[in-house]
C-alpha cells in the first residue's frame, strides 16, 4: 500500500514537472518570437515609417505585410528595386529563423479588378497573378540563402481583402504580399 502511494505521488510530480516544463518551452518560444519580430521591425523601420510594411504578432507566428507598390514594378510581377532592397534586409533573419524551425508562407493577394491586357496572356486571372508574385518573392528569398524547403508560395487572389474594393485606396491595400512566419 505504501509503494502504491509513492508511485501515485511520483507520477503526479512527473505530470506537474512536465506541465511546468512545457510552459517554460512555450514561454521561451514566445520570447524568441518577440525578439524575431523586434529584429524584423528594426530591419524594415524605413519601410514601416513609409506605410509600406506592417509587422504583426499573430497567435502562432509573425506576419510581415508588404505593399504592392513596394515590392513590384507597376503592372508586372517583376520585383521593384525597392522591393529587392526590403527583402534583402530581412533575408538573413529569415535564413536564421528557418534554421530554427520556422516556415515561411509567402501569400500573394490582389484586388478584385480583372488582370489587365499586359499581363492577361500569362496571368489570366488574379489567382495566377497573386501566385506568380508570391513565387517571385520565394525565388528571390531562395537566392538570398533562405532554405527553400521552408518556403511556400500561396495565392489568396482577391478573396481575402483587408479593405473595400470600392475605392482606389481600398484596392491599393488589398494588393499586398504577406510573409507568414510560423514555428513548426
Amino acid at each position: 500500500m505504501a509503494w502504491a502511494g509513492i508511485l501515485r505521488l511520483s507520477s503526479a510530480c512527473a505530470m506537474v514537472a512536465a506541465l511546468l516544463l512545457s510552459g517554460c518551452v512555450a514561454a521561451a518560444r514566445y520570447n524568441s518570437m518577440i525578439q524575431q519580430r523586434d529584429a524584423l521591425e528594426a530591419s524594415l523601420r524605413a519601410e514601416i515609417n513609409a506605410d509600406q510594411v506592417k509587422i504583426e504578432e499573430l497567435e502562432n507566428g509573425i506576419r510581415v505585410r508588404m505593399t504592392d507598390d513596394l515590392l513590384y514594378v507597376p503592372g508586372s510581377v517583376e520585383l521593384h528595386p525597392k522591393g529587392r532592397a526590403a527583402l534583402s534586409k530581412v533575408a538573413n533573419q529569415l535564413f536564421t529563423m528557418t534554421a530554427q524551425g520556422y516556415a515561411v508562407d509567402v501569400v500573394g493577394n490582389t484586388d478584385d479588378v480583372p488582370v489587365g491586357p499586359k499581363l492577361a496572356e500569362r496571368y489570366p486571372t488574379n489567382w495566377e497573378l497573386a501566385g506568380g508574385r508570391a513565387a517571385i518573392v520565394v525565388r528571390f528569398l531562395q537566392e538570398q540563402g533562405v532554405d527553400p524547403t521552408k518556403l511556400d508560395a500561396i495565392s489568396a487572389s482577391q478573396y481575402h481583402p483587408i479593405a473595400s474594393n470600392d475605392s482606389v485606396a481600398g484596392r491599393a491595400q488589398n494588393r499586398r504580399t504577406d510573409l507568414l512566419l510560423r514555428p513548426r
